[in-house]
């Protein structure tokens, strides 16, 4: 007689272990980073100045003054508009009833689960070279700028006077340390760097050739400076901040960058030179779960936000593309 195995019996109960795990990137830097605000209208407006070239050619003794410098002569006004976020959910009736593993709420979580998604979505528009738009219906929704655009990635915006325009950037497929302090020269030439530190928003790719920028190379080996750790016995070979002859620049990882809308695919290579006292975010509706009416299908809802950027002023930044 055959025995009985656990391979040909039937109604062994399956092991599903009670937990559902999410491995998706979710670290929202720039938005993290920006002064927040709140938009009264689908358009937002900010101004910029700036200071006049140095004088020092002297004035004679007993000269009047017969003439007078117009102090509002560089100023100018930029804008952008607010963009809408949603992400849905739904739920079935029977579903929300059914015992599933590693979910005690099954409306709680894909409400949660849209939290999140919002906020990734929000961050990738920020980082994108996506030019702004008004709402003129048929698929046409309104778009903010976001900071790639704003520092002339794909051309320079045609509101935005020359004197603002970003100067600082480089598009080498691979950045040493020269290059990268090409960019950090440009833009202390531009501004001084005002706001003291500055945060490097870079791809994979760009944090891992910096992180390199502690190796020598030579003809026959490589050599790092590293920095260990003697009790824990860890050596350090990753760069998250750097110092060099322009100020500090913080370096995080970021996957959000110049991305495509729908798409999974990361600009390894990308790179955003933020100053974080120059870059903000308007809210015109801040984040808010809605549920829906229950019309026999079951729970349904959506989150949304509305919001956009404000880029400060472009010649405060920089960018690797």
């Amino acid at each position: 007689m055959a025995q009985a195995s656990s391979y040909n019996t039937v109604g062994n109960k399956e092991d599903i272990m009670s937990t559902i795990t999410i491995l998706e990137p979710e670290a929202t830097p720039l938005v993290s980073m920006a002064k927040k605000g709140k938009a009264s209208g689908t358009f937002f407006e900010w101004q910029a100045d700036s200071l006049l070239s140095p004088d020092f050619s002297g004035v004679n003794e007993g000269e009047d003054v017969s003439s007078f410098t117009n102090q509002t002569a560089n100023r100018a006004r930029l804008g952008n508009y607010v963009q809408k976020f949603r992400d849905t959910f739904q739920i079935s009736d029977i579903q929300e009833l059914v015992d599933t593993a590693g979910v005690s709420n099954e409306m709680a979580l894909a409400e949660s689960k849209s939290i999140r998604q919002i906020k990734r979505g929000i961050e990738s528009a920020f980082c994108s070279a996506q030019d702004r738009q008004a709402d003129s219906g048929a698929g046409a929704p309104y778009k903010t700028r976001g900071l790639l655009k704003w520092l002339g990635v794909g051309g320079q915006p045609s509101d935005v006077p020359a004197e603002y325009q970003n100067v600082a950037n480089d598009t080498t497929a691979t950045q040493t340390e020269t290059t990268f302090n090409n960019v950090l020269q440009e833009l202390y030439e531009a501004n001084g760097m005002p706001g003291g530190q500055l945060t490097l928003l870079a791809g994979p790719s760009l944090k891992r050739e910096i992180s390199d920028f502690s190796r020598v190379s030579s003809s026959t080996r490589n050599t790092y400076q590293v920095n260990q750790d003697a009790e824990s016995k860890k050596i350090t070979l990753s760069v998250n901040i750097y110092e060099g002859d322009f100020g500090l620049v913080s370096v995080a990882s970021s996957l959000f960058i110049n991305r495509t809308s729908g798409s999974d695919t990361v600009d390894a290579d990308a790179g955003l030179l933020i100053d974080p006292e120059y870059i903000g975010m308007q809210s015109l509706k801040s984040e808010s779960v809605t549920e829906l009416e229950d019309q026999g299908g079951g729970r349904r809802g959506f989150v949304d936000v509305i919001c956009g950027l404000v880029c400060n002023s472009p010649k405060a930044h920089g960018f690797f593309n």
